[in-house]
C-alpha cells in the first residue's frame, strides 16, 4: 500500500521568521508615517538619512534612534496680557464692646460649683478653743477660708425644703432615719461608721481634677466619693440636721506627724469631751488616742480658729506608735 506525504513549501522555523519580519516591517512603516505626519503639522524635522540601509532592521534602527536638534525647531511663545490691578479702597471699621455671653447653667455632666460670699464672722464673739492640746484663736481669714465658705454656702442652700439638696438622696435620709431616735452618745459613732461606708475615698486630683477642693454634701453624695474633708463635711451636715449645735462641732485641718501628711477630721463635743470622727477609723476616737495629730486650723458655721502648739504637752512614743498602727 502506497503512502504519500506532502511537505510544506516553507519550513516551520522559516514561517515564524517570516511572520516576525512582516510585523517588524509593518511597525516600521507605521512609525515612519507618524514622523511624516508630525513633520507636516509642527514643522520640519531633520531628514532621516537612508543611505546604507539594506534591510528593514537598519531602517527601524535609523528611524527610531535618529534625533533632531532642539535648536532647529521654531519656538513660538504666546503671552496673555495681565489683568489690570484693581484699586484698593480703604474703609474704617468701628468695633464696639464685646457682648457678655449669657450663661444659662453649668456644663452638662458636671456638678455645679456655686460660689456664695458669706459675711466674715465677728471674731469678738468667738471664744478660744482647745483641741489636741493646742489653743485655737479666732481669726477672720485662714488658708481654708475660701474653700470652706464655698462649701458652707452650698451646704446651707442644700437644706432648704424637705426634698431639696442632700435630703433628696436616699443614702442621706436612710442614715437620718436610722439614728434619729437614738440618744446622742449613739448617734455620733453611728454617723461616723455609716458615712465611712457610704463614700469611697478619692483624692481631689482624681475626683475634681484640682489640687484641693472642699465638696458640699450634695457633691459628695452625687459622686459617692470624696477625700478626708469631704467625709467631715458630710458628717457635719448629718449631725447638724440631728440637732447638734455648731458651737459643739469643728472641722479640723491638721498635720499627721506620723504619716507626714495633712489630714482633716470632724471633732464633736459630747459631755465636755471632744470626740474625733475620722474616715480612717470605723470607731470614734478620743483626742488622747491620736497624739500625732497636730492641729493647724478649725472651722464651723460660726467662725474659724488658728491653732498654735501649747508648750508643756509631751507625747509618749509608745502611744504614738500604737495609734499609728491601728
Amino acid at each position: 500500500m502506497e503512502h504519500r506525504a506532502t511537505a510544506p513549501a516553507v519550513p516551520a522555523a522559516n514561517g515564524k521568521a517570516a511572520r516576525k519580519f512582516g510585523w517588524a516591517l509593518t511597525c516600521a512603516f507605521v512609525l515612519q508615517a507618524a514622523f511624516v505626519t508630525a513633520q507636516a503639522e509642527d514643522g520640519p524635522f531633520a531628514p532621516v538619512d537612508m543611505t546604507g540601509i539594506s534591510n528593514v532592521h537598519d531602517f527601524i534602527k535609523v528611524s527610531l534612534l535618529e534625533t533632531v536638534s532642539a535648536d532647529a525647531l521654531p519656538v513660538k511663545l504666546h503671552f496673555a496680557p495681565l489683568p489690570a490691578a484693581k484699586a484698593v479702597e480703604l474703609r474704617t471699621i468701628r468695633v464696639g464692646p464685646l457682648a457678655k455671653p449669657d450663661i444659662q447653667g453649668p456644663p452638662l455632666g458636671k456638678t455645679a460649683r456655686q460660689t456664695i460670699d458669706l459675711p466674715a464672722a465677728d471674731t469678738a464673739e468667738l471664744k478660744p478653743t482647745l483641741l489636741f492640746g493646742t489653743l485655737g484663736k479666732p481669726v477672720a481669714l485662714s488658708p481654708v477660708t475660701k474653700r470652706w465658705t464655698r462649701a458652707l454656702g452650698e451646704f446651707r442652700a442644700d437644706g432648704q425644703g424637705p426634698s431639696a439638696g442632700r435630703n433628696g438622696f436616699r443614702a442621706y435620709t436612710a442614715i437620718l432615719d436610722d439614728v434619729k431616735d437614738k440618744r446622742r452618745g449613739l448617734q455620733i459613732p453611728k454617723v461616723n461608721y455609716m458615712v465611712n461606708r457610704v463614700l469611697a475615698y478619692r483624692d481631689d486630683a482624681r475626683l475634681w481634677q484640682t489640687g484641693e477642693y472642699w465638696a458640699s454634701p450634695v457633691e459628695s453624695l452625687t459622686r459617692r466619693a470624696g477625700d478626708c474633708e469631704d467625709y467631715a463635711i458630710l458628717k457635719y451636715a448629718l449631725l447638724r440636721d440631728l440637732g447638734v449645735e455648731d458651737q459643739d462641732m469643728r472641722i479640723v485641718v491638721l498635720r499627721d506627724t506620723a504619716a507626714r501628711q495633712h489630714h482633716a477630721v470632724l471633732s464633736v463635743r459630747h459631755e465636755g469631751k471632744w470626740l474625733i470622727l475620722d474616715n480612717r477609723f470605723s470607731r470614734v476616737r478620743f483626742e488622747r488616742d491620736l497624739p500625732h495629730y497636730q492641729v493647724l486650723y478649725s472651722v464651723n458655721a460660726a467662725g474659724q480658729w488658728s491653732h498654735v502648739p501649747t508648750p508643756g504637752s509631751p507625747v509618749r512614743l509608745a502611744s504614738r506608735l500604737k495609734s499609728a498602727t491601728k
